[in-house]
């Protein structure tokens, strides 16, 4: 597999920082053009490790087996955990806690008696 970085940067030379940003964001506002830019210069001083996933699911098609959905890619496994709660849909309220409840995919910290 192609290293993470390399397919970013080939994916920003084809379009632009920002449709790269959008592409990965999905509807979430992680990450920024800013965040992107400075990965990119060698410049940020945070982790990486969602960014590479996100990249990796997105444009590697990476994936994991989601116990609730299945086999999803990675991005998507990480935009689904960071969806809030919503009892009126059933599947959503199983990807909350499978997603808090141990599922090892998880990058979450807290547990599900924590955030309930």
């Amino acid at each position: 597999m192609t290293d993470w970085l390399d397919t970013l940067r080939a994916e920003v030379a084809k379009a632009s920082l920002r449709r790269v940003a959008e592409k990965l964001r999905g509807g979430n506002g992680y990450p920024s053009e800013t965040l992107l830019s400075q990965v990119l210069n060698g410049k940020y001083k945070g982790q990486t490790e969602r960014l590479q996933r996100l990249v990796e699911g997105y444009f590697h098609g990476a994936s994991v087996a989601c116990p609730v959905l299945g086999e999803i890619t990675r991005d998507r496994c990480d935009h689904q955990q960071r969806l809030p709660f919503a009892a009126t849909n059933p599947t959503r309220v199983a990807l909350y806690r499978a997603c808090r409840g141990g599922c090892p995919h998880s990058t979450l910290h807290s547990t599900l008696e924590e955030s309930l």
